[in-house]
């Protein structure tokens, strides 16, 4: 291997850390809050409440988060097509960990009333704001930084980090929980978000030794910058917008409804132990970390839109597989359901989306066009499936309405697919040619600085 080679894998592999490890903090954040959503946050600061309007109020506050998103994504996405990626992602990181670590010292409705759900609500829509732009600032540092037959692998780690922040805010709930005991409602809780503190440090050293995108670089010797990115995207690129918060849309959803309402769904109603739902949840975290991967290369092999596109297909029956294991109140069947759902449904569903979106965006817009179709979809919804799948259970005392939902959802984000990868290309596209390692990327001014697609 040539001195140049070595050089290139070490700097991958520094990006690829810098990714992983921001993102997979943002989530452990994230879902953290989630986690603590279903379990103690109804009885702590909505104590007033019945059980079941404590559970949605609860969730209410968890969707905030999603609600806050879009701001975010338009705050950050101008400024990563603007100023950089880099900078822009070390002050999301920045903001999420301050507001994740205040969550962990927050007094509760006992000690203050009414002011202490406020703290709460006003604190995650500080998270959301943070989140609008660390998934589409990630995906395009990968990206950005990978040759053209490697996007759909690398760009994939973003969506490892996704998994990694469920799986170590898992394994944060289980141990705090096994220590507080019977005290985990009083004080076992806090210690999650206080922990975060660690990783924080940890993700922001490794964030801040990553260079900035030769795209960006590139873009900003050339002074092509957009005044108002997120304009620009609209007058130009509003189709591709709209399209890729339709292929978005179903991934969304069902994670959600897996990683958020099944904890509330297996421990309420169906009586299964609380620890036998975090360890099911966490042993299928662990293949799903392994499987994205696998779906991102697939991409690159084959194509973004066949592996999308299978993911829809069996996420229009996913559901009705999840709950029917669900339901035979095992703890085993619930880590067979969400097992299926994660590893194979979602992981198709999402390891492509970093290449498939960034490929459809132009580079003095990409990080506002990624970001915010991301963060339109995410929050309308996929951030209100738990809140919605309590509401349809509610009606229903079934989840046949809750399966329905997630099918008409996935063929909505096959559509939009199709769509979209016939939508012109910004820069070389793994859909319309073979991989080819002896290409290089088109970098910089190449890729349409304009923006303009008509």
């Amino acid at each position: 291997m040539s001195v140049t080679e070595k050089r290139s894998t070490t700097k991958m592999l520094r990006v690829t850390a810098a990714g992983f490890a921001g993102t997979a903090l943002e989530y452990y954040d994230f879902f953290l809050y989630g986690t603590a959503a279903a379990l103690v946050f109804g009885p702590l600061f909505f104590p007033s409440y019945s059980p079941l309007a404590g559970t949605l109020a609860s969730f209410a506050t968890f969707a905030v988060g999603f609600l806050a998103r879009p701001l975010g994504s338009v705050l950050f996405g101008g400024m990563g097509d603007k100023v950089g990626r880099r900078k822009t992602l070390v002050f999301s990181l920045l903001m999420m960990g301050t507001a994740t670590v205040l969550i962990g010292v927050l007094p509760t409705f006992e000690q203050v009333g009414w002011f202490a759900p406020l703290l709460l609500v006003t604190l995650r829509f500080v998270q959301g704001i943070a989140m609008g732009g660390e998934w589409g600032g990630a995906a395009l540092m990968l990206v950005e930084h990978s040759p053209p037959h490697r996007r759909g692998l690398y760009g994939s780690t973003v969506q490892m980090g996704v998994p990694g922040g469920l799986l170590l805010s898992t394994i944060a709930i289980t141990v705090s929980d096994h220590i507080s005991g019977d005290a985990f409602e009083t004080w076992g809780w806090r210690i999650p978000f206080l922990l975060s503190a660690v990783l924080f440090a940890i993700s922001m050293f490794i964030r801040l030794g990553v260079e900035e995108t030769p795209d960006f670089t590139e873009l900003q010797t050339a002074s092509a910058q957009q005044s108002t990115p997120v304009r620009s995207l609209l007058r130009n690129q509003w189709r591709e917008v709209a399209l890729a918060a339709g292929v978005i849309a179903p991934g969304g959803i069902l994670f959600y409804l897996v990683s958020t309402y099944a904890v509330s769904y297996g421990t309420t109603i169906l009586d299964i132990s609380r620890t036998s739902m975090l360890n099911a949840l966490l042993a299928a975290s662990i293949v799903y970390l392994i499987s994205l991967p696998v779906s991102g290369h697939l991409s690159d092999r084959f194509s973004r839109r066949i592996v999308i596109l299978a993911g829809c297909f069996t996420a229009l029956f996913g559901g009705f597989v999840l709950f029917a294991l669900m339901d035979t109140g095992s703890g085993w069947a619930a880590f067979l359901g969400i097992t299926f759902m994660l590893a194979v449904v979602h992981s198709a569903l999402q390891a492509p989306q970093p290449a498939f979106l960034a490929e459809r965006f132009s580079v003095d817009v990409r990080f506002s066009g990624v970001a915010l179709s991301q963060a339109l979809s995410v929050s309308v919804i996929g951030g209100t499936a738990p809140f919605m799948a309590t509401l349809f259970y509610s009606w229903t005392h079934s989840t046949w309405l809750i399966c329905t939902w997630l099918a008409l959802w996935s063929v909505a984000g096959a559509v939009s697919t199709i769509a979209l990868s016939r939508r012109p290309c910004a820069i070389d596209d793994a859909d319309q040619r073979p991989a080819d390692t002896d290409r290089e990327p088109r970098l910089g001014a190449s890729r349409q600085l304009t923006g303009t697609h008509e």
